[in-house]
């Protein structure tokens, strides 16, 4: 199941997204939509087509940036950057991936530590590409492993 279906995959961050409230940042003509979930939550078939390891002490962060000129809006290549800090000041090491399905769908994902109830601020900087305009999101998230 080298491809899969970006069906599946949009389904699936859509079920993640939806358990929360709409979590986006606007600029202008952008919209940066975000989201954070415990790597356990992909499927088996999910992580290893995009070699993702699930872990109950992984923790994932969702980005996608939005052209919402574009009637339906589009999904966008950009230059993403996500810097995480604990509440120690403990820089975590996000590194983030390029998920671009059928040249429509594009989605970073990037995969980090997490300790049980542990508190993590977030630090979203995403410029879409073509575009000076830099969008930015702070954020904390609990997370719970037990």
């Amino acid at each position: 199941m080298k491809n899969l279906p970006l069906f599946l995959f949009t389904l699936l961050l859509f079920f993640i997204a939806s358990a929360q409230a709409e979590q986006k940042a606007t600029m202008g003509d952008y919209e940066l939509h975000y989201n954070t979930f415990p790597s356990t939550f992909l499927s088996k078939e999910i992580a290893t087509t995009y070699q993702i390891v699930r872990s109950k002490n992984r923790g994932i962060v969702s980005i996608s940036i939005l052209n919402t000129q574009i009637k339906p809006p589009k999904a966008l290549e950009a230059d993403v950057e996500v810097l995480a800090k604990n509440l120690l000041n403990q820089k975590k090491d996000i590194r983030l991936i390029k998920i671009t399905e059928q040249n429509e769908a594009v989605y970073y994902l990037g995969t980090f530590a997490m300790n049980n109830q542990e508190d993590v601020n977030f630090e979203i900087n995403a410029t879409p590409m073509g575009s000076e305009d830099t969008i930015s999101v702070k954020f904390s998230r609990e997370f719970f492993t037990d």
